[in-house]
């Protein structure tokens, strides 16, 4: 009897918990999300460590930088804008594990492009990455910035 008494207990308390954390995270997905015409935009976070690499005074032709992705933040949000007078490729790619999460051709027409890369094909570990701008025969001319976040852009 007393088994039985201590499994029903156990089971009401269970299910009062599962039920006040659903309800929980509805409230809180409503107090979270905001609204922009129909769609719900959910707040997220973006690391501190953002690229934002100029080059605009850049005077060789495959210039690189290092930057850092966190822990937590393998959404990768790559904005590249190219001002020079010839196409240049991007290379970003994880210096130990040799993965390569963008691999991009940026035509020299002054638009800026995004691409992103929400942790699949390939995966974006944390770690150290090597930003290369292949110019080829010319000097590139743009910006880079490398943006990560915890949730999909």
């Amino acid at each position: 009897m007393t088994n039985k008494f201590v499994k029903i207990i156990g089971t009401s308390a269970l299910s009062i918990s599962l039920i006040t954390g659903v309800a929980g995270a509805v409230s809180a997905d409503e107090n979270t999300a905001s609204k922009e015409g129909n769609e719900a935009i959910g707040i997220f976070a973006i690391q501190n460590n953002t690229l934002d690499w100029n080059l605009s005074n850049n005077t060789t032709a495959d210039p690189s930088t290092s930057w850092t992705v966190q822990s937590g933040y393998p959404h990768i949000n790559m904005y590249v804008k190219n001002t020079g007078a010839k196409s240049f490729r991007v290379e970003v790619k994880h210096n130990t594990k040799g993965t390569i999460i963008f691999n991009k051709t940026i035509a020299a027409d002054g638009v800026g492009v995004n691409f992103i890369n929400n942790d699949s094909n390939p995966l974006v570990p944390s770690g150290t990455y090597t930003v290369t701008i292949y110019g080829g025969s010319g000097v590139p001319k743009g910006t880079v910035i490398l943006k990560a976040a915890d949730t999909p852009w």
